[in-house]
């Protein structure tokens, strides 16, 4: 009889655990997972004293890309550089030239003032893969070496080359090889190793030490600012909308009052 009993109360309270809803904290998500929403009224406050985000151009010396090879179209090229320049914000430029010594050209790109560091893109038997010369501020990337065998496919080609211009940027800014998997700054000893290597750009971990570099090289990214900072320090473009017009009004007013 006793143990009849408590096997009903064990029935009992099991039906009645169950038949109770779930705690308020398993049916509802954290606040951290909850959809963020802004007030609509807050959203327009922001805008109207800020006029929005805008973009200021990168300024100071540009990073040169001198293609001189003839293997790879322009089109390979501007597509790493263009990575570069989105990525790490820095002016990026890229030209095309015929040269038979890619050392020197490299050594004449830098007397321009206007030139930051060069990496020459070249296509010369008899240099490795890729030269850095960090105190020169100048790297080589040789198409003619990754090319290995001589029967590596144009598609193979390119990636060995956007891959090698990638590792002479970080290399060439100050950059070392990177403990993460997944980047391209480790040892290459041959194309094959290059091709054993996944990722197609590096890794953050190394951005520090090349903006940093940059800063040096008196290179200024590009960066995030409201529209009204951007009136304030005097690089603003013109108004497109009246809530910028009234904030360009504001301030040029106000300047001229002074």
């Amino acid at each position: 009889m006793k143990a009849s009993l408590i096997a009903l109360s064990v029935v009992s309270l099991t039906s009645l655990l169950v038949a109770q809803p779930a705690p308020e904290s398993l049916n509802k998500p954290a606040a951290s997972q909850q959809a963020r929403t802004i007030d609509p009224a807050a959203r327009s406050n922001m805008l109207a004293k800020t006029g929005g985000l805008i973009q200021s151009a990168a300024s100071g010396p540009a990073f040169l890309f001198l293609d001189t090879q003839k293997q790879l179209p322009e089109a390979t090229l501007r597509e790493v550089t263009g990575q570069i320049q989105k990525i790490l914000r820095l002016s990026c430029t890229l030209t095309t030239k015929t040269v038979s010594d890619p050392v020197a050209v490299a050594v004449k790109a830098l007397s321009d003032t206007n030139v930051a560091a060069v990496i020459v893109i070249g296509d010369s038997a008899g240099y490795p893969s890729l030269l850095v010369a960090p105190e020169a501020r100048w790297a080589l990337v040789n198409v003619a070496a990754l090319t290995g065998d001589g029967k590596v496919t144009k598609e193979l080609l390119a990636e060995r080359t956007q891959k090698e211009v990638w590792r002479a940027f970080g290399y060439l800014m100050g950059a070392a090889n990177s403990s993460f998997e997944h980047c391209l700054l480790k040892p290459v000893f041959s194309p094959a190793d290059l091709d054993e290597l996944k990722p197609k750009s590096l890794c953050p971990e190394p951005f520090n030490k090349i903006m940093t570099q940059a800063q040096k090289l008196g290179m200024k990214p590009a960066r995030m600012t409201t529209y009204r900072k951007a009136v304030e320090e005097g690089w603003a473009p013109a108004p497109t909308n009246d809530v910028q017009k009234a904030i360009w009004d504001e301030l040029k007013g106000s300047a001229l009052v002074r």
